[in-house]
């Protein structure tokens, strides 16, 4: 593969857009030593990951998650994904966030947000 390729690649799964997508994750907590399941907020999504908003506790960095929501135009599709916590930290009162980058991901929903993230980027 071209550098050049590689490099335009790498700007498309960078490319994100802003969101107000609700979202069910979940992920092992070591600490509680149990499953977690929270409602969150993915605020920015990009063929790369998301951005999401917790409610209340930030989600631990090197956490496997697993996300399942719907994107806006196509209600019907429910998508479910794994990534993994990059970063996490304090938004404001009650509320954190954290960057998420996909691991798994299959091919129709990898198609599914990249329209997504097209359609509204123009």
């Amino acid at each position: 593969m071209s550098k050049q390729l590689h490099e335009t690649q790498n700007q498309e799964r960078r490319r994100f857009v802003r969101a107000d997508i609700y979202a069910v994750t979940r992920y092992f907590c070591s600490v509680r030593d149990k499953e977690i399941g929270v409602q969150t907020r993915i605020s920015d999504i990009s063929e790369g990951g998301v951005k999401l908003i917790t409610f209340e506790e930030g989600i631990p960095i090197d956490t496997i998650i697993t996300l399942n929501f719907r994107l806006p135009d196509t209600k019907e599709r429910l998508i479910a994904v794994k990534g993994a916590v990059k970063y996490t930290g304090y938004l404001e009162k009650d509320l954190f966030r954290s960057g998420v980058e996909f691991c798994k991901l299959g091919k129709k929903d990898l198609q599914a947000i990249r329209g997504y993230v097209a359609q509204k980027h123009r």
